[in-house]
């Protein structure tokens, strides 16, 4: 029987398969679909999103398991979908490692080199057979490597949806007629589905992808164009792309003759320039020396590149170039540093002075800080010869062609500093600019608006003195970013080469500007984007790429799939929305730490008349005032005012999804509280892990998975008091674990004890938005004390209380419970955290989630690994005899039982570890008193000796097993 007043979400959710896959997405960079639109800041994967959508859609019936199967079946992450994905063979050597031995007898043989190959004559279908055998053992992390991602299968096979309908009670040949039939069982229409908050588009495009009627908005329009190309530009036929593509390179064609005729890329050899590196100069306070800056003058790690200042013994340096250079060259381009720790160093005088005084930082009535730099004008683009900071081109980068001896046209790199002909053609690129600024800021080519003041803006302001847009670009970078809009706008034809048009240059704007920084690693050598950061950093010495550079920014990568389905984009404030959606998915700026609202002024400076062209219908500044940003009371009242109008306009029977980033418990009971007042319940809440390799492991430093907290209408009157609402909370908490444990796949599980923790939150805010009042407790008066207030949040506390409830509940299998409630919460954490490795789960943020529940804030030591994807505890030998008492771990019982572990190794012999505790525990018989607890705990750390990818745990396993032995037949 189903149940469509219930969704799948609500019940059951695969968050491992679906973190898993997330972070595929999220690792495939350029790959992504669309990434390549332009930068937007926190794009959710669109398989979350995916997950997100048919989670919500499927009903849930009496058979849970053969709900998981058709949720997977859907989401091609099942055994069969992920075959259907498959696109990478296993090599010939995998093979032979991984296959069973009768496959190998059968398939496979040794050449004459001893390399592992196919038997001669084997079919393709045979070769498919021991591909198929191998991949199907692999674990779904190693699958994932010869897979592409689920949205690359464009439909499933017949017998699939066979079997799907046969479930759901549908008759749907393709994703797009499911998601109508299940709108319509549930809606009695085609769902249509709304985000108001639309960001980067991944929400909507993923919606219309399944075949959802779909309404967009944000407040910001540089965020609208982006889901409007997501739509109807990654949504365009393969003929209407194709237009885009000869548009995008018609205009790149134009620019670059104009650029070669002009000849201000090219040299007296005939060779073009790619890259331009500069850097600021100033003068230095105590001898007078004009001082170029830099915080490092390597240039190419790979080319061994580096700058050297040399003293021209009058007023200043000059700046000498060696590539290919030794380490003593390296050692005297170190020397040349002149900007370290915030101070400059002058070589000449070998003085320090900081950067502060050199702008003439002085302190305001209010204790602000106020720069003492010239504002730069309106019509300004470089320095007067007066200012403090003045720029300098330092390096080169041109592009030799030529034919080798054998007829190949070849291309060869190399570093140069400035000759007197290339300052020339900056002179010429500084002349052609004044010619035409005037006339390219009223056409709207360049930017003509003022920086207005913010969290992130006032920094080009106080430390440059830039007041404008357009002077975070030097000459050449306007010249070249000013073509591309002038002809691309001269060019265009339609909106939709109008609006391909604005994402070209914002990319380009993006990767070309005084803010973007030289990355000299090897195998890069090349500038990176304004946006590394989410910030308007400035910059001592930069890169600026040449035209044949911007080919990657300006011709997009599109990858394109066809939408045929209704849509709606606007530009409007959630709060003033009149749309209804049978479902809303929203990821809202809640706990973010990204300002938006100024970031996006950066490529709204260069888009307003642009924008004004091809969207005569939207508003093309970025409502600052209006933005939903940071944190306390105006902020909590602005979220509620927009979930409450989103609640307005969805069914009784509609569903909600936000998206936030999972923190700490305060950020789940201020968001719980929001919703709750904006007349929503919360029925589920899912946390996805979306880690990368980059980052670490710090204590206190927890995991930001994205939480997918699942609401609908709060319909209920009824009011509980708090002791009462502990026995619900209670009972859902050990609910929720059990039913999650009834569903999880022991071969493969999809839960681990970081997601029973989370589960428990969610259980909580189930339990406390299920009534409309809980006595005593008055919501708006918490709102209004923030997240830093030191009274004690009610919410707060029983939320903390569920997860209390789970960790009590969560007993390792086998252990026994009285000794676990005896035990530190640092050794608890010890033991959850090794039955996480013996789950082989290696994730930061699943470690860092049971330091948090169990109040542990000091666990570095404890690690052996802190890399993401590879975090593990020390093995007793790995810890010998370091760390050992203090606070926290390093005083425990288990602790010293790793040492006792470890002397046993070392001795091999079990009374050299019996010895030891004996010695730490001989005051009034505690070695006695402790022998029970000790024998528990040597007995769980024994299991690690026989599982197989615990091969380093092994000999800690053995003698694990050896201790407890001998300290059970100790007295006996």
């Amino acid at each position: 029987m189903l149940d469509f007043s219930r969704s799948f979400i609500e019940v059951q959710f695969p968050v491992s398969k679906v973190s898993k896959e997330s972070y595929k997405e999220r690792m495939s960079n350029l790959g992504q679909t669309l990434t390549g639109l332009g930068k937007w800041w926190g794009r959710k994967p669109l398989v979350l999103v995916r997950a997100a959508i048919l989670g919500i859609l499927l009903p849930v019936s009496d058979n849970l398991e053969k709900d998981r199967e058709i949720f997977l079946k859907l989401m091609t992450m099942d055994e069969d979908g992920l075959i259907l994905r498959k696109f990478k063979n296993l090599t010939q050597k995998e093979l032979y490692e991984l296959a069973d031995e009768d496959y190998i007898k059968e398939y496979m043989e040794l050449n004459d080199g001893g390399m592992p190959v196919y038997k001669r004559g084997l079919t393709k279908e045979e070769k498919e057979k021991i591909q198929i055998h191998v991949f199907n053992g692999l674990s779904y992390d190693d699958k994932l490597k010869y897979c592409n991602r689920p949205e690359h299968i464009e439909n499933l096979p017949e017998n699939v949806w066979c079997e799907i309908n046969a479930h759901l009670e549908t008759h749907a040949d393709s994703f797009q007629s499911l998601i109508e039939e299940l709108g319509i069982k549930r809606f009695g229409h085609r769902p249509k589905i709304g985000d108001v908050f639309s960001g980067g588009g991944s929400i909507p495009f993923e919606a219309a992808r399944l075949g959802a009627d779909v309404f967009a908005s944000d407040l910001n329009p540089v965020a609208s164009i982006l889901t409007w190309a997501a739509l109807n530009i990654a949504g365009a036929d393969d003929e209407e792309i194709e237009k885009l593509r000869e548009f995008q390179k018609d205009v790149y064609d134009e620019v670059d003759k104009l650029i070669t005729e002009w000849g201000i890329e090219h040299n007296e050899e005939g060779h073009r320039a790619d890259s331009y590196l500069y850097c600021m100069e100033t003068t230095c306070p105590e001898c007078g020396y004009k001082v170029p800056l830099a915080p490092s003058w390597v240039i190419g790690k790979g080319t061994k590149t580096v700058a050297i200042l040399i003293d021209n013994g009058t007023d200043g340096f000059n700046i000498d170039i060696v590539q290919g250079a030794n380490k003593e060259k390296f050692k005297e381009s170190d020397k040349s540093i002149t900007v370290r720790d915030n101070y400059m160093y002058c070589p000449h005088c070998e003085l320090q002075t900081p950067i502060t005084s050199i702008r003439g930082d002085r302190q305001g009535e209010n204790g602000e800080t106020i720069s003492g730099l010239r504002f730069w004008e309106k019509d300004e683009f470089i320095p007067r010869d007066t200012d403090v900071f003045q720029e300098r081109l330092y390096c080169i980068r041109y592009v030799k062609e030529y034919t080798d001896e054998k007829g190949n046209k070849k291309t060869k790199r190399y570093y140069t500093a400035p000759t007197k002909e290339d300052l020339q053609r900056e002179e010429k690129v500084i002349k052609l600019l004044k010619e035409r600024f005037k006339h390219w800021q009223d056409k709207g080519y360049i930017p003509l608006a003022k920086i207005e003041e913010g969290d992130k803006t006032s920094e080009p302001i106080r430390t440059r003195g830039w007041q404008f847009w357009h002077q975070l670009f030097n000459p050449r970078q306007l010249l070249i970013n000013g073509l591309f809009a002038k002809i691309s706008s001269q060019l265009a034809d339609g909106q939709m080469e109008k609006a391909i048009g604005i994402l070209g240059l914002n990319k380009c704007c993006d990767w070309n500007s005084k803010l973007c920084i030289w990355n000299a690693g090897s195998g890069t050598e090349k500038t990176q984007n304004t946006f590394t950061t989410q910030a308007l950093n400035t910059l001592y010495n930069y890169g600026a790429r040449a035209t044949n550079m911007y080919i990657n920014s300006w011709l997009m990568n599109i990858n394109s799939c066809y939408l045929d389905i209704e849509n709606i984009i606007e530009t409007k404030d959630a709060r003033n929305n009149t749309e209804t959606c049978d479902l809303w998915i929203t990821d809202p700026p809640y706990a973010d730490a990204v300002n938006y609202h100024e970031l996006t002024e950066f490529f709204l400076a260069w888009n307003k008349t642009l924008l004004k062209r091809a969207f005569p219908e939207w508003y093309t500044d970025s409502k600052r005032v209006l933005a939903v940003k940071g944190t306390g009371e105006s902020f909590n009242n602005s979220m509620i005012e927009i979930y409450n109008n989103l609640n307005k306009h969805m069914p009784d029977n509609g569903v909600q999804v936000v998206m936030f980033t999972h923190q700490d418990v305060k950020v789940w009971a201020e968001l719980a509280m929001i919703l709750w007042s904006s007349g929503l319940r919360v029925v589920s809440a899912w946390t996805i892990s979306t880690e990368t390799t980059n980052g670490g492991l710090k204590s206190g430093n927890y995991v930001s998975g994205t939480v997918l907290l699942t609401l609908k209408k709060q319909t209920s009157q009824e009011k509980i008091y708090k002791d009462d609402l502990y026995d619900e909370i209670t009972y859902e908490v050990k609910n929720t674990i059990d039913s999650m444990k009834d569903i999880n796949d022991k071969d493969d599980p999809d839960f681990n004890d970081a997601d029973f923790i989370l589960a428990s939150y969610a259980a909580a805010l189930k339990a406390i938005t299920s009534y409309k009042e809980i006595a005593g407790i008055y919501i708006p008066y918490w709102l209004a004390q923030g997240r830093d207030s030191a009274e004690i949040n009610p919410i707060v506390e029983l939320i903390s209380k569920a997860q209390d409830i789970a960790y009590n509940y969560l007993i390792p299998e086998g252990f026994d419970t009285f000794i676990w409630r005896e035990l530190s919460k640092e050794e608890r954490f010890f033991i959850r955290g090794l039955e996480l490795e013996m789950d082989n789960i290696y994730k930061i943020g699943d470690y860092q989630e049971l330091a948090r529940g169990f109040g542990v804030t000091d666990y570095t030591d404890m690690f052996y690994s802190t890399t993401a994807n590879k975090t593990r505890f020390k093995t007793a030998d790995e810890f010998k005899r370091r760390h050992i008492g203090g606070d926290g771990f390093g005083s425990t019982l288990a602790r010293h039982l790793l040492v006792a572990i470890n002397d046993c190794i070392n001795e091999n012999k079990s009374s050299a570890g019996v010895a030891y505790l004996k010695s730490i525990y001989q005051e009034n018989n505690e070695y006695w008193k402790k022998k029970n607890i000790m024998i528990e705990l040597l007995n769980f750390i024994s299991r690690v000796e026989s599982i197989g990818h615990m091969e380093h745990w092994k000999q800690t396993g053995y003698f694990a097993k050896v201790l407890r032995e001998a300290l059970r037949n100790d007295g006996v």
